[in-house]
């Protein structure tokens, strides 16, 4: 079983995250650390992505594809 978390698992974990971070009860160091956690798990939650639309580019490349479909930014 892999240690790398899965992109699910990072997502949910966010969401985890940004509800503890919105706690007014949160300790200063506390928020820090879940901070820093958070920003860990989202560039490797954006690598993952990024991994997969150039794959999912090459295979579109790869057959040919003759503009049937569209593919738009995900971050737009």
């Amino acid at each position: 079983m892999s240690s790398t978390p899965t992109l699910g698992e990072d997502l949910t974990r966010l969401e985890e995250i940004v509800r503890r971070l919105e706690d007014d009860d949160l300790a200063l160091e506390s928020a820090l650390q879940l901070f820093e956690e958070g920003v860990t798990r989202l560039k490797a939650a954006q690598a993952r992505l990024s991994v997969a639309e150039a794959r999912v580019l090459q295979v579109l490349e790869e057959s040919g594809d003759t503009g049937a479909l569209r593919l738009e930014p995900m971050d737009g």
